[in-house]
């Protein structure tokens, strides 16, 4: 598989967002694969919006899916030249300076934008050692694919199961922990519950929990896509390694406020295709 996506990821931009748009039409305005998951988390989200407005949210979604599907095809193969053209990092020296100090960093991400280029740029562009937290696919040739295009820059990945014990064994190297923090955590024996998007919504402890064991600061990446295959981001110090660290979700609920801020900003350019409110919160939760 990896082979094929390579040679795939050889093709021009222009040529794959073509495809894109076949794949937008072919999916979801004729098929509509997950359109009324998507319809209906959009409207869960945003009930102060009218259906025109919430339709629209979806369309641009579906626009967007569909590109940065074909966008990570050419992630296999992109040149670093014009990843670092496509993908804009900013905000970038503050967490040098933390690195070169030798204090290593928590980076939260989500699925907003091209969270795969994203991880590229990330690698190429900081000039320490990036591990990423992922979860593996169950298609052990597709995982395999994966592992090596998001390690094209020299990121480390890491299952999600191994991070914890993996950061403490390892707390005095100096690196950046990167982590997609939005997916639903249906594994984790502990969840920390709150609001996001209008809705009582679960999140992993695990950056929460890493970042208060080892004492690390924690930035957020701010993402927007700019164009049709470009995109600028920004690393926010969300909390430092201080008193913030040790107050129960304080990291999590702000991460949660950023992220959503973001996605008010931009609704289209988010994940919506995944069931992120299949778990619901417990009575007794706090």
């Amino acid at each position: 598989m990896s082979f094929w996506l390579r040679l795939a990821g050889r093709l021009p931009l222009r040529i794959l967002h073509a495809f894109a748009t076949l794949l937008y039409w072919t999916l979801f305005r004729l098929g509509r694969v997950r359109v009324p998951l998507v319809e209906k988390q959009v409207a869960a989200a945003f009930p102060e919006l009218d259906a025109p407005a919430r339709a629209r949210i979806v369309d641009a979604y579906h626009r967007q899916v569909a590109d940065v599907a074909m966008e990570i095809v050419r992630g296999f193969a992109m040149p670093a030249d014009e990843l670092r053209r496509r993908t804009r990092l900013g905000g970038t020296a503050a967490v040098r300076e933390q690195l070169a100090a030798g204090q290593s960093v928590v980076v939260m991400t989500s699925h907003l934008g091209n969270w795969e280029w994203l991880l590229l740029a990330l690698s190429l562009d900081l000039g320490f050692p990036v591990d990423a937290v992922y979860k593996p696919l169950k298609n052990e040739s597709a995982d395999r694919a994966f592992l090596s295009m998001r390690s094209r820059f020299g990121c480390r990945l890491t299952p999600a199961k191994e991070i914890v014990p993996q950061v403490l064994g390892r707390r005095r190297e100096v690196r950046a922990i990167a982590m997609l923090a939005d997916q639903v955590p249906r594994s984790s024996p502990t969840k920390v519950w709150t609001r996001f998007l209008n809705q009582d919504t679960a999140f992993y402890p695990g950056p929460e929990e890493i970042a208060r064991a080892v004492r690390l600061p924690v930035y957020f990446i701010a993402v927007e896509r700019v164009a049709r295959g470009e995109y600028v981001a920004e690393l926010r110090l969300l909390a430092a390694a201080g008193p913030d660290l040790d107050r129960p979700k304080e990291v999590t609920r702000r991460y949660a406020e950023s992220l959503e801020a973001q996605i008010r900003r931009r609704p289209g350019d988010w994940l919506w295709g995944h069931n992120r409110w299949k778990l619901k919160k417990p009575l007794y939760a706090k």
